[in-house]
């Protein structure tokens, strides 16, 4: 079943783990990657020679030692020739860092970017059973500033991790080879250095995991507020929501605050390890240059690798809060990739054609986290029958719509089209034999003419004006300055309920799929408008097997027949005639009552 994972919480993912789940993101970029890695190591190199042009004019004119004194030597030129050198090797370390840091850092960027089109793309994949658990603003954090710390962390460790990781080494390299001994002595620090960063770096992981879970948090409730901003104001919930809101902001606000802490306490560690260094450098370097065990330039050379040595290895210790937090927001991104889609049963990928619509529920049961919202439904539809759900509030009559487009899947049972198992059918082939009109309706930037043009990209014009025409949406886009082109605001709130679920009903008649699926389609409407639409919905051409999810008589009395749900359970199911003269009955009570509006009872 889909959604496998998304219950389980956060496993925290070592640094590795991490880039070897981005290795498939990377194979796009790999050549980009190879030669900015190439540039980077070549850098490396050429900045291991800047200081060698100061030790030649240092030990052969400034303080020549004894094998230079005795050799004829040109001063000036022996300069010359040491400052050419020293801007050309500082020229061409320029040139390499420019192309390996643009290389590196837009591998690092698309990377991010397809990383982000993966998440977006997968989250669209998940079922209903996934998105009701998670709130849709922290689903959009993930979307947008956990990828974001992502591609922070990937651009931050090509561009400076890599470089200056190879920098500490070749310079290690190369103090040893000139001096093992006094090497041991400059670099006796980097073990305590290496420990720090690392127990720095868990810290700050840990913090960086709570700040991202607190930011989360904040962005779901704002979307929340922002969204349900009518029933805030109506209830005067504004101090309510404020008072929640400030609980949730402080607490992500002691969240990063608690990061910054650990920090800002590392930076100084690195500082005066790296001012014990140099002091024992200098002094015991002093010593033997007046011995005459070193040259002067030779320790000059040692002071400029041990000042550059200390240098990368606090940028690294500062890029340890990036990739902490990077590490953090990348967890949260991979919990989405983590989790099954519902297409993941869906093996097939050959298509049905156009199917005639007969649906079978067998021995049904199907729920949330919560609770079993269908208990053993058993339901045969005919090809091209017009049913009828009614129930009260919570009997199930929405769940048991979604199975048919695997909206959902059940926890038991089957769910047949044509007697073929919706989990065996292709879901996007599936998908394209249910039209449906749900009871929220909401739309999507664009035009009118675009969001009824979602029901079938590929229809002509003609096509979307006949189901405008059909859904009564040409009534209220004719005084509009632009027609069916006039742009919807977001989720279509310059809408009225009306007008947005006319749209959505035309969005399902272009469709024209052999199953359609009514969730209230008339709800909002007028009379008028409903008597009208109704009409119009059963003159459509074709043969089609008709779901019709309603409270008011008018919309269900002439379904071939009408099915009754109780807590769940399929209860009752006959026509109206037969179900209101049925003594006792569940559809006559609730027909008796504010149900259905006892003025259109016959």
């Amino acid at each position: 079943m889909g959604d496998r994972m998304s219950a389980q919480p956060l496993e925290p993912r070592s640094a590795l783990d991490t880039m070897r789940r981005l290795g498939p993101y990377a194979r796009p970029m790999r050549r980009s990657l190879i030669v900015g890695v190439l540039f980077a190591l070549v850098e490396v190199a050429i900045g291991l020679l800047q200081p060698w042009p100061l030790q030649w004019v240092v030990d052969n004119v400034l303080a020549p030692t004894e094998r230079g004194a005795n050799a004829p030597v040109d001063g000036e030129r022996l300069i010359m020739i040491a400052a050419g050198a020293y801007l050309a090797i500082v020229a061409a370390g320029a040139l390499v860092d420019y192309w390996s840091t643009r290389l590196l850092s837009s591998s690092g960027l698309r990377l991010g970017n397809g990383l982000r089109m993966a998440v977006f793309d997968h989250l669209q994949r998940l079922s209903l059973r996934y998105h009701g658990r998670h709130a849709m603003g922290d689903l959009s954090t993930r979307v947008t500033g956990d990828v974001d710390r992502t591609q922070d962390m990937l651009v931050q460790g090509l561009a400076v991790l890599l470089p200056n990781a190879a920098l500490i080494v070749g310079m290690a390299g190369v103090v040893i080879v000139i001096d093992p001994w006094f090497a041991m002595l400059a670099l006796s620090a980097t073990p305590l250095l290496a420990f720090a960063t690392y127990r720095a770096t868990v810290d700050l992981k840990a913090s960086s995991r709570r700040a991202r879970k607190a930011e989360g948090q904040v962005a779901a409730a704002a979307t929340e507020n922002l969204g349900a901003i009518e029933v805030v104001q109506a209830f005067s919930l504004e101090d309510v929501q404020q008072e929640r809101f400030s609980g949730l902001t402080g607490a992500s606000l002691s969240a990063n605050l608690e990061t910054v802490r650990l920090q800002a306490r590392f930076s100084p560690i690195v500082d005066l390890t790296s001012a014990v260094s140099v002091t024992l450098v200098l002094w015991m370097g002093a010593y033997s240059v007046m011995a005459g065990r070193m040259s002067l330039g030779v320790l000059l050379v040692f002071m400029s690798y041990l000042a550059s040595l200390y240098k990368p290895i606090k940028q690294l210790a500062k890029l340890g809060t990036t990739l902490a937090k990077g590490g953090a927001a990348a967890e949260r991104v991979f919990s989405v990739l983590d989790t099954d889609p519902v297409q993941a049963a869906s093996t097939p990928r050959v298509s049905h054609g156009r199917l005639r619509g007969e649906v079978d529920l067998v021995g049904v049961d199907c729920g949330y986290d919560r609770e079993v919202v269908l208990h053993g439904v058993d339901l045969h539809i005919e090809a091209g029958e017009r049913v009828a759900l009614v129930g009260r509030t919570g009997a199930g009559k929405s769940t048991l719509a979604s199975l048919i487009p695997r909206l959902i899947d059940p926890t038991r049972g089957q769910v047949l089209i044509d007697g073929i198992d919706v989990r065996h059918m292709n879901l996007i082939d599936l998908r394209s034999q249910v039209a449906m009109v749900l009871q929220d309706t909401v739309l999507l930037r664009g035009t009118l003419r675009d969001n009824i043009r979602w029901g079938r990209p590929d229809a002509p014009d003609h096509l979307v004006e006949m189901a405008a025409r059909v859904a009564l949406v040409d009534e209220f886009a004719s005084r509009l300055p632009d027609g069916l082109d006039t742009p919807v605001g977001e989720r279509g709130h310059d809408l009225s309920g009306g007008q947005r679920q006319r749209i959505a009903i035309a969005r399902a008649v272009l469709r024209d799929a052999p199953i359609l699926i009514l969730d209230e389609p008339t709800s909002a409407l007028d009379p008028r408008s409903e008597g009208l639409l109704v009409q119009a919905l059963e003159a459509l051409p074709g043969d089609r097997t008709t779901l019709v999810i309603a409270h008011r008589l008018s919309t269900i009395r002439d379904a071939d027949r009408i099915v009754v749900l109780e807590h769940g359970r399929l209860v009752e199911q006959g026509t109206h005639d037969s179900l209101r003269a049925s003594e006792g009955g569940i559809y006559r009570a609730m027909s008796d009552t504010a149900f259905i509006p006892q003025e259109v009872i016959a």
